[in-house]
């Protein structure tokens, strides 16, 4: 999947992950455990990578959404890396297709969420609870049926919750926009034309998305990609 890129490539995603766990303060076992999740993801092969990659940026920038929100951006942080583990499980020529998408394709796709939830619950409770519903808020939104919460939490944790769900979602959907697929209509989009994109399919959030790009965590500003990349991954 080709893609844009809106951070400056001068700086590895890697190496920017690491800056992040410094300043969270996450103790090395936590940080073991995160890259253990995200290692079939980084190893298993380039279709699965550009996921990996896309959690990486997807933390990214829900961190800096929660800092400018003054939001727990450790809670967002751990949202975004995890959001998309349970891709690993997702048939890679499902995870490949840049257009053309059937409706079992989408089926397969739409599994990940659970299959996330699944891997994450037992560890990572609350984190589990707010990946399982970050896609609930787009045209088609899915799982059909959520699971349960994973503990029996207050009002003012499930509302946090959903609140962290819909903040992921816009960060998601922001990534996922610099890359080539269905949701672009198979081709790359300019800056301008993701954030007008942006502001139209978000219009519960668009003063929010208005915001985030006046503060410059949205950005329109493309770097191009290397036209080759054989440069090995780097363990974080």
């Amino acid at each position: 999947m080709p893609n844009t890129i809106y951070f400056d490539p001068s700086v590895s995603l890697e190496d920017r992950l690491e800056v992040v766990f410094n300043e969270l303060g996450i103790r090395e076992e936590k940080r073991t455990i995160i890259v253990t999740y995200l290692a079939p993801l980084r190893d298993k092969g380039p279709i699965f990578r550009e996921h990996y990659e896309h959690s990486i940026r997807v933390a990214l920038v829900a961190r800096a959404i929660a800092k400018f929100m003054r939001l727990d951006d450790k809670a967002l942080f751990y949202a975004g890396i995890l959001h998309d583990i349970g891709k690993v499980m997702t048939n890679p020529a499902t995870l490949g297709k840049t257009n053309g998408w059937t409706e079992e394709d989408a089926r397969e796709m739409e599994a990940h969420a659970m299959d996330g939830w699944r891997l994450l619950r037992g560890r990572f409770d609350f984190t589990a609870d707010v990946i399982v519903r970050h896609h609930m808020f787009q045209r088609r939104g899915y799982p059909q049926n959520l699971p349960p919460y994973t503990h029996d939490f207050s009002c003012d944790t499930v509302a946090e919750i959903d609140l962290y769900a819909r903040i992921l979602a816009l960060a998601d959907v922001y990534d996922a926009m610099h890359r080539i697929n269905d949701a672009t209509g198979g081709q790359a989009l300019s800056g301008e034309e993701i954030q007008r994109r942006m502001l139209d399919s978000n219009p519960d959030q668009r003063h929010l998305v208005g915001e985030l790009y006046a503060a410059d965590i949205l950005t329109t500003r493309i770097y191009q990609p290397k036209a080759v990349d054989t440069e090995p991954i780097t363990a974080v």
